[in-house]
């Protein structure tokens, strides 16, 4: 699933490239899967608002922020 963290920043918003990955996937995420891509989406956002913050590197926060926005937003149970 770590795999799929950084494409989720790429598909929000874009469900025919969400489609297209999980037609390249072969098969819908789990619900285990989906709860282990929430919480690994999660730590890559902090750890990359604290390594860009740390080394300047402003897009990278934008991204850690943008990911814990789109979280803190989704509709799950």
């Amino acid at each position: 699933m770590r795999d799929f963290v950084r494409l989720s920043d790429a598909w929000h918003g874009r469900p025919d490239l969400f489609q297209a990955v999980m037609g390249g996937y072969g098969r819908p995420f789990t619900p285990e899967e989906e709860d282990q891509l929430t919480v690994l989406s999660v730590l890559d956002a902090v750890s990359g608002i604290s390594y860009g913050t740390a080394h300047g590197d402003p897009e990278l926060v934008e991204r850690g922020l943008r990911t814990l926005a789109r979280l803190r937003t989704a509709q799950r149970p």
